[in-house]
């Protein structure tokens, strides 16, 4: 018994099955995690070791050097960079796209084993990082009132318990205010009388607060656990820190010391300042110009930002309940909020293209119950595929709605063909039960090569993963939905629509169908309408097999136009998506105060609230640490957000507030600002749209060409690019402490104790940590302010050495003025500097690319010690070009196989290949009329484009045999082929066009990514299907004209054989 037979003879079974299918995908759904991209495993791997007190260039000679060498090693790495600035050293490695992360990690932490003993003692131990996009906070909250910063602090603090116990959440950090510490401030002369050091106390403080296990006893039938607490229960036992011990009353006669005298204590108190203070500022936070502490949410990787930040709120409103009156918590950024307006807007779309599919399919089929037999199929297809991302451990996000969106209008394409040969069947007058399964059986080879066309093209994407790198792991989810729609709609064409067609909804011949009155009467006219449709395409088709070579001359005049067209459209590497928020990077000359940053800031703040018009809040940090938080916090730099409301209730918009901003920007000479955005998703573009990397090892040089090249930008280039900077900043003031070394170790020192003396001294050092009600705070020992204010003073420190002389400085050392660069940046294990620049809107990527190249070689010196290669937008929209034209080439073998094996014929699938081109032609031309640019979704596009625009090329092809098997003429078949079956091919087309009309032409906030993709697919397809129409008869007539002539000769040359063999046997 066939398939057909076996679902059609039991509908109750079939009912019940996809009834449970369509009740678990509905559970599903509602529990389905929502986010912006898919979840992806990013290779990139960071290890941060600091080394305090260092400057950039022994950083990077005694930590970052020998860490890179023994890295380099680690197989998979396809790139290695490194920045090594004051104090801390940070190298970021990225492994090929499908690399065993776990792996990965335990080979470098292997590495790192060989070398951790080679690095200097005071470094820490290099900490390694998996860095994924879960390190970017998904909330940040602002804790203003009419307290101090510090206050603010603390209560911010006691928060982040509470917050990361919440499932979901894994940290919860704060900034601005000053940290509390109990501050020991130590005047010099109180050292110089007590014959101490810094470090000496340091080490006494450390030595008397401390517990130390003792073991355990057992005594009769107990395990006693012994403990020597030791540990400072308050501040007066800090105080009361015996750090020394001095002899009183010692008298000495003719014969040496005739009265010892008593041993006296000296204590901290005797000699230092001890309080309960805060540590000095490192940032500073404003909201709405208030002073105020940031409070921001990081997610644990894994786990669903929308799920997280929904619960984070609703314990912030328990906790906003019992705040203090004079405490405010406001939310000043919440990423998830533009994915939730994203991923609506995607699905909202989707319903859209249902509803104009389901419209287009009644006014074709004018019939209520084909029309729902039909409709039904589009949300069970796209339940049950739900349901199957819920159990594949899948998001809701905006590429997985994308390959649904794309799929509605092709969902219902095999029901169509089914329902129309049961319709057909009806016609001649079977029964119910015969038409639905002679239709469905019949048409179920030729849909499911149908759907195998389509979903093959997705085949080398998923091959070609690694290779695509980010771009492979965000378009995976799309695959995935579309090629899991598709065989969801191939499924329930086979099996749900016979059921349906005989049985719960029975579809009538045309004989049956009489409608009354008004709808009768429009039946009718539609029907007139189509027919007459149907005899002027006959015509036309007629017209072109006679004047083929005009035809095939005037295609191919639009394709070659189309063609020269392309670089007219301009590229870019990903469409621009619209940002949350508008955020400015500022930075000071190296070695800003604070207090300066905070100035300019706080100015350009006052623009905001003068100029732009329509925003929720305006958030300013001054200090900011390096890149994803590692490194030491720059007092010299900060950032000004200016967060925005949705996209509907926007005045000013995001391109109008950035040109406004920058308008001002000339105001603060010396300031090097960033423009950027904030939240979405954003490949590509932004302030690095162009990168030029500057490497040698000679950093003066470097530093001189990088200059040039963003003094050239700005000059020469302002047209074209925004806000040129470099990576490299100017010196950072530093002193040199130039050591003797012979006259040291002549009086019993060494380098590591006189630099660790000096950094006490200086930079203050943290003897050991205070517990009380649960909270650790740092003990600081410091040299009095006022004892450390000149460079002269450095000459007045002493180091102590291993006889417990005290030893000044000045006598084995000097100190020398000059700079040091304030970080030193190497890629590949080599030296460069990189100049970036954002483009500006509307600019085409090639040419930006052109003009900047031809500036630097015509303008910029050529040093053999210094090489310039170029990156950014321009180098990843050409690989990923390389790589989509060799996946395409491979989708296109792919879908000839396939035709191939479903004809049996070679010449066939070539006859219907030849339609792909003509794609270009409606690409180009949706292109012109919106003025969009041409970018890497353009060509995901065209891959979907490869499988779905030869299906009806086979439609016509198939139908063309099968009329010439039953006798008819070359011409009359193809002309009798392409009336049949111009139905079917509108319905189809219009369906999946009008599906992608939401998508490609009203896209909303967040799904400007995916617009490409429907703008391609719907131009290609529109205008492919329009030239296959007249096209693919022409193509056929041609070909197998050529082979009937080759046929007829070969069968005169037999006959001719035949009567020559025939006339020699005669004779």
């Amino acid at each position: 018994m066939s398939l057909s037979k076996t679902v059609v003879s039991r509908p109750t079974t079939v009912m019940i099955i996809f009834t449970v299918l369509a009740a678990l995908g509905i559970y599903a759904t509602m529990d389905l995690p929502l986010d912006l991209l898919p979840d992806m495993e990013l290779p990139y791997v960071a290890i941060s070791t600091t080394y305090t007190g260092a400057g950039p260039e022994e950083v990077e000679k005694r930590v970052t050097r020998p860490l890179e060498s023994v890295i380099s090693s680690v197989s998979g790495i396809e790139y290695l960079g490194s920045q090594s600035s004051s104090g801390s050293s940070l190298i970021y490695i990225q492994f090929v796209f499908g690399t065993n992360m776990d792996e990965a990690m335990n080979d470098i932490r292997a590495s790192l084993d060989y070398v951790k003993n080679l690095l200097p003692d005071d470094a820490s131990t290099p900490m390694i990082f998996k860095m994924d996009p879960n390190m970017i906070p998904i909330m940040n909250y602002a804790i203003s009132g009419n307290r101090s910063p510090e206050e603010l602090r603390e209560y911010a603090e006691d928060l982040t318990p509470k917050l990361e116990q919440i499932e979901g959440v894994a940290t919860a950090n704060v900034f601005g205010g000053r940290e509390r510490a109990i501050l020991v401030e130590i005047p010099r002369d109180r050292l110089q009388a007590y014959n101490l050091t810094v470090t000496q106390i340091s080490q006494l403080i450390g030595a008397q607060n401390i517990q130390v296990a003792g073991g355990t006893i057992t005594e009769e039938d107990y395990n006693y656990t012994i403990s020597t607490v030791g540990e400072y229960r308050s501040i007066e036992d800090v105080k009361n820190t015996v750090i020394s011990y001095k002899m009183a009353g010692t008298t000495y006669g003719a014969m040496g010391v005739t009265n010892p005298g008593t041993m006296t204590t000296v204590r901290l108190r005797d000699i230092a300042n001890v309080y309960e203070g805060y540590k000095p500022q490192t940032s500073s936070f404003y909201m709405n110009g208030v002073p105020a502490t940031q409070l921001s949410i990081q997610k644990q990787s894994g786990k669903n930002s929308v799920q997280t930040a929904r619960v984070v709120r609703e314990k912030m409103e328990e906790i906003r309940k019992t705040a203090p009156s004079d405490i405010t918590i406001t939310l000043t950024n919440d990423t998830t909020e533009i994915i939730q307006r994203s991923v609506d807007q995607v699905a909202s779309s989707a319903i859209q293209g249902a509803l104009f599919a389901i419209i287009v399919l009644f006014i074709f089929l004018r019939s209520v119950r084909s029309t729902v037999i039909i409709g039904l199929t589009i949300p069970i297809s796209l339940i049950i595929t739900l349901g199957i991302m819920f159990f594949t451990g899948m998001t809701l996000n905006i590429m997985t709605l994308a390959g649904l969106a794309l799929g509605v209008g092709m969902l219902v394409d095999n029901s169509i063909v089914i329902l129309e040969n049961i319709y057909t069947y009806r016609d001649k007058g079977a029964k119910a039960f015969a038409a639905a399964v002679l239709g469905s059986q019949e048409m179920m080879m030729a849909i499911a090569a149908s759907t195998l066309t389509t979903i093959c093209v997705f085949l080398p994407l998923i091959m070609y993963q690694k290779e695509l790198g980010i771009i492979g792991e965000v378009f995976k989810g799309l695959s995935f939905t579309v090629v899991i729609s598709l065989l969801c709609s191939l499924v329930v064409a086979v099996v749900l629509v016979p059921v349906l067609s005989s049985k719960y909804f029975k579809i009538g011949s045309k004989k049956e169908r009489n409608l009354p009155g008004v709808f009768g009467a429009a039946d009718r006219r539609l029907g007139i309408a189509f027919d007459a449709l149907d005899q002027g395409y006959y015509n036309s088709i007629r017209w072109v097999l006679k004047h083929k070579l005009i035809t095939l001359c005037t295609i191919a005049g639009l394709l070659i136009l189309s063609i020269v067209m392309i670089p007219r459209l301009g590229f870019v590497f990903m469409p621009t998506s619209v940002a949350d928020s508008v955020k400015i990077d500022v930075t000071l000359p190296v070695g800003t105060k604070l207090e300066t940053t905070e100035a300019v800031l706080r100015q350009l703040e006052q623009t905001v609230y003068r100029e732009v018009k329509g925003y929720k809040h305006v958030t300013l940090l001054a200090g900011s640490s390096g890149m994803m938080g590692f490194g030491n916090t720059s007092s010299y730099s900060g950032s000004l957000t200016v967060t925005l409301p949705p996209l509907s209730e926007r005045i000013d918009s995001e391109d109008e507030i950035k040109a406004k901003l920058r308008s001002h920007f000339g105001d603060y000479p010396g300031a090097t600002f960033t423009v950027g955005g904030g939240g979405g998703m954003q490949l590509g573009g932004g302030s690095s749209a162009v990168a030029i990397s500057v490497k040698s090892e000679d950093l003066d040089k470097a530093r001189d060409t990088a200059n040039a090249i963003k003094t050239l930008l700005e000059t020469e280039a302002a047209d074209m690019v925004t806000d040129p900077n470099i990576s490299m900043k100017d010196g950072l003031p530093q002193v040199n402490i130039v050591i003797d070394r012979e006259r040291m170790y002549g009086l019993g020192l060494n380098v590591y104790t006189v630099g660790q003396e000096i950094k006490a001294n200086i930079a203050g050092t943290t003897a050991s940590r205070f517990r009380q009600d649960g909270e650790e705070i740092d003990i600081v020992l410091m040299l009095a302010e006022e004892d450390k204010t000149r460079l002269s003073d450095l000459e007045q420190i002493f180091v102590t050495n291993a006889s417990g002389q005290r030893i000044p400085v000045s006598s084995f050392a000097r100190y020398q003025e000059g700079v040091s660069p304030i970080s030193i940046t190497r890629e590949n294990q080599s030296r460069l500097i990189t100049v970036n620049a954002g483009s500006v809107p509307g600019k085409s990527i090639t040419d930006i690319q052109k003009r900047v190249e031809s500036l630097v070689q015509e303008k910029i010196p050529q040093d053999p010690a210094v090489r310039i290669e170029y990156g950014g937008d321009f180098e990843d929209l050409m690989k990923a070009i390389k790589q989509f034209v060799v996946i395409i080439i491979m989708a296109i073998v792919l879908v000839f196989a396939v035709m191939a094996s479903q004809f049996e014929s070679l010449l066939d699938p070539f006859i219907v290949l030849f339609t792909m081109p003509l794609v270009v032609v409606g690409i180009v031309a949706i292109y012109a009329i919106t003025g969009l640019p041409l970018n890497v979704m353009t060509a995901v596009g065209v891959l979907i484009l490869v499988g779905i625009i030869v299906n009806n090329g086979i439609v016509l092809v198939d139908y063309t045999n099968l009329l010439r098997k039953r006798g008819l003429a070359l011409a009359d078949a193809c002309a009798q082929a392409a009336r049949s079956r111009l139905r079917p091919i509108l319905m189809t087309t219009l369906t999946t066009v009008l599906g992608l009309v939401p998508m490609a032409f009203f896209p909303g906030e967040g799904s400007e990514m995916v617009q490409p993709i429907g703008q391609t697919v719907l131009g290609g397809l529109s205008f492919g299907t329009l030239m296959t129409l007249f096209l693919m008869p022409v193509l056929y007539y041609g070909f197998n004209r050529i082979r009937e002539k080759r046929e007829l000769k070969k069968a005169a040359r037999l006959e001719r054989k035949l009567a020559f063999a025939a006339e020699k046997g005669g004779l």
